[in-house]
């Protein structure tokens, strides 16, 4: 491999910002194309008639441009400042407008995309998940709440949610005895998160409410208060949270009356279909685990349908909104037509979705880059579909490769095969690294590097390398 080829040790003109919000219809973020509007769509369920007034309302207020975010939420770009009042009217019409920004920051349930469709899943989670996020907008006492503080009602079968990341996770799971469960886990991924115990669906709002409470009591012990549950799990342990809501635990199941056993792993789920298990640095890229190879394409109940970079056009959004009765909006940053009309996959296929699996733009992460963000130097999604065109070999052998805009790496934050963050124009590349690593190489124009990528091969990235992605 070639040496560093220059070095990258002074600061950039674009240092990374960090803005500690999520952007609302209330809220909206300005960031390089106008102001960005996030639509959340309560349980990811979007009725066809909303998404064809949503692409409408894009298509005026915004510059047509549309993301799909990895909370399930969808993203109006280019929105101007003087269109707000009117784009928030119309929202407000169709139901998509919380009482205050308040009450809507804190709305970030992510919930399965497949509930109610997936004949395999243990329970419809969508009322639950819907009842949440009610309880949220409504309960004052919690919209104290930190930004990014999120939860999570997966209910199992086709597509899991096992590798989205949260604060408290709900996961469905078959009773021995009363019927399905859930098991509640607190920072992190299934794998990852503390288990405080088990409970009956019917207490999850209960529930759900004391531990925001807890949270926000506990957390003022400290001397640098946690914003993120995992940060008050690691300070206090897991049985102290468990002591302030015993109340609602003690209503619940033992662990031990539940029938599951161990959950499955995502790994073990990637391993039935022999293909080689995924790591998540906890972002939002195809290449961390996810269940993208079950939902894709034509499924008994929907059509998944995805796009590169999780990014589509209000013409597309339409036309995709006619083929169906609603859609689903997945953490994967893509879309699922639920009960689609005959010959719907061919249309989609033909509007640029990506149906299969194997498509290797699916490896492929990036943030907006300079078309979209005040921070960013380089055409990111342009640079990455030519990684595409130019290095099919390597998107092939590897489990992702990443266009980091900067250092903070919004698209992904966690490692990947290949990282390329941009700096005053030009890119740094990084092996087995999260954005901003020690580079292989370094100050090369986007020509360059999409060249020094194409260079090279699976066998360049070492077992041993691999096997430190994360």
């Amino acid at each position: 491999m070639s040496a560093i080829t220059q070095p990258c040790n002074a600061l950039p003109r674009n240092p990374p910002r960090r803005r500690g919000m999520c952007p609302g219809v209330l809220a909206p973020m300005e960031v390089g194309d106008g102001l960005l509007v996030r639509v959340r769509v309560p349980a990811g369920v979007l009725p066809a008639a909303s998404a064809a007034r949503i692409a409408d309302l894009g298509r005026r207020y915004g510059n047509g441009l549309v993301d799909l975010s990895h909370r399930g939420n969808l993203q109006l770009r280019g929105v101007a400042a003087a269109d707000m009042a009117a784009l928030i009217a119309e929202l407000r019409a169709l139901g998509y407008v919380s009482e205050d920004a308040e009450s809507e920051a804190v709305r970030n349930v992510l919930t399965s995309p497949t509930a109610g469709l997936d004949g395999t899943a243990v329970l419809d989670v969508r009322p639950y998940a819907l009842a949440l996020d009610a309880r949220l907008a409504a309960d004052r006492d919690l919209h104290r709440l930190p930004p990014k503080f999120g939860w999570l009602v997966d209910g199992g079968g086709q597509a899991p949610l096992f590798d989205s990341g949260t604060d408290v996770r709900f996961d469905a799971v078959a009773g021995a005895v009363d019927g399905p469960l859930f098991r509640v886990g607190l920072g992190g991924t299934v794998e990852g998160a503390a288990v405080v115990g088990h409970c009956r669906p019917g207490d999850l709002v209960e529930l759900a409410a004391a531990l925001a409470r807890t949270f926000l009591e506990l957390r003022q012990t400290l001397a640098e208060p946690p914003r993120r549950m995992a940060g008050l799990v690691k300070a206090l342990g897991v049985e102290a949270l468990r002591e302030w809501v015993g109340a609602w635990l003690l209503n619940c199941p033992h662990p031990s009356h539940a029938a599951h056993g161990p959950l499955p792993s995502p790994a073990s789920q990637e391993r039935e279909l022999q293909s080689p298990p995924l790591r998540s640095g906890g972002g939002s890229g195809w290449g961390q685990t996810s269940p993208t190879r079950l939902f894709l394409g034509r499924q008994p109940s929907w059509l998944g349908v995805a796009f590169p970079f999780g990014r589509l056009d209000v013409d597309r959004l339409e036309a995709l909104a006619a083929l169906t009765h609603e859609i689903r909006i997945t953490p994967w940053r893509a879309l699922l037509l639920a009960a689609p009309q005959d010959a719907a996959a061919e249309k989609a296929t033909a509007l640029g979705g990506i149906l299969d699996h194997h498509d290797i733009r699916l490896k492929l992460t990036a943030c907006s880059g300079v078309t979209g963000c005040d921070v960013g130097t380089t055409d990111t999604h342009a640079d990455g579909l030519a990684i595409a065109a130019r290095a099919a070999g390597l998107l092939e052998a590897v489990r992702m490769v990443h266009v980091s805009g900067c250092a903070k790496g919004c698209a992904h934050p966690g490692a990947a095969d290949v990282t390329l963050t941009a700096r005053d124009g030009v890119y740094d590349i990084a092996l087995n690294a999260a954005p901003g690593g020690t580079p292989w190489r370094s100050g090369l124009t986007p020509s360059e590097a999409i060249n020094a990528v194409a260079s090279l091969s699976g066998a360049d990235l070492s077992v041993e390398e691999l096997s430190r992605v994360r």
